[in-house]
């Protein structure tokens, strides 16, 4: 997918925190934020762009974002290195000095901003966070009245954002979950759910309450979306569901997902998270001799490259299979 607006340079410098060593230039992973109002207009001058404050808010006011204004002020459409250095320039300038004229970039900018904060565990301010959530909430809504269809509209606000929304809403939520925090949790579900492209993340979350709750529900639903998994496999979220079983679903259930990930896996990495899921299993149950067993498994493959490539013959598989018969 495209990414429009400021997404690109938010997810090289996502990537940049990650891995000091990626290629990119410094002005394209610099914190503008950090600037004074001074060297931002220091640096537009260096790029023979001669602006006030008065100025620019007088050019701002002829324009709907600060996209419209560097293709104003630049004189260049296509992204060159000059106009991009501009356009990061008058972007912060435009989420500075304009709070009551935001745009779409603008505001995935700042879900950006407190998504990679989350992500790293830096503890965004979490009523800041909801507001901007619910925030995100109104604009899908009013562009599915203005007649997008709602994956549509969630496609769109995704080109403006550098993470991937669906997957850091599962993550809050399941965060939420875990904090006791399940009426919120469940407000979120229903406000963003007709919006997501794959709804069985959601249906996993809603199985979560329905079994923090005690109902019923929470077996038919997990039931349902293992044997969606039968018809359309996907590993990550059969890892999920073992974990979750591993602690609180019936040990027959958990056996079966189990058996099931083992035939998806694909390298050694995959292999061994499988071993730490059904090494809790039994530490839950106190089933000692299980669980050393499966350390000594976890011993036996601990120097093996986590990327390599994982063999179905492989005799460890074998082993596993037969203790999780007994």
């Amino acid at each position: 997918m495209e990414l429009s607006g400021k997404a690109l340079y938010n997810l090289l410098r996502s990537s940049r925190l990650e891995d000091l060593a990626l290629a990119v230039e410094d002005w394209q992973v610099e914190d503008y934020r950090l600037l004074s109002e001074k060297e931002l207009f220091g640096r537009l001058e260096d790029l023979r762009i001669s602006l006030t404050l008065e100025s620019f808010l007088a050019y701002a006011k002829e324009c709907d974002g600060p996209e419209e204004l560097t293709d104003l002020l630049t004189g260049i459409e296509e992204p060159t290195t000059e106009r991009e250095r501009a356009y990061l320039l008058f972007f912060e300038l435009w989420r500075r000095e304009l709070p009551d004229r935001q745009t779409l970039s603008i505001f995935c900018d700042e879900l950006d901003r407190m998504v990679d904060l989350f992500d790293r565990q830096h503890n965004p301010d979490a009523v800041q966070l909801e507001e901007a959530l619910e925030d995100l909430e109104k604009i899908l809504d009013e562009s599915v009245d203005a007649g997008l269809e709602p994956k549509d509209a969630f496609a769109l606000i995704g080109q403006f954002c550098a993470h991937d929304l669906e997957s850091f809403l599962y993550d809050y939520i399941a965060e939420l979950i875990d904090n006791n925090q399940e009426l919120v949790a469940s407000e979120w579900i229903d406000g963003f759910y007709d919006y997501l492209h794959d709804v069985r993340w959601f249906d996993f979350l809603r199985a979560r309450l329905f079994t923090r709750v005690g109902t019923n529900e929470g077996a038919e639903t997990l039931a349902r979306l293992i044997e969606s998994l039968q018809e359309r496999p996907e590993l990550d979220l059969a890892l999920e569901i073992a974990t979750f079983l591993a602690h609180e679903g019936e040990p027959v259930v958990f056996k079966q997902v189990i058996l099931f990930c083992l035939n998806l896996i694909q390298t050694e990495e995959d292999f061994q998270d499988i071993l730490a899921i059904v090494a809790d299993f039994h530490r839950c149950l106190d089933q000692e001799n299980e669980e050393k067993a499966i350390e000594t498994l976890f011993r036996r493959r601990s120097h093996r490259q986590l990327d390599l490539p994982f063999h179905q013959a492989d005799e460890d598989k074998d082993i596993l299979i037969s203790l999780l018969k007994h």
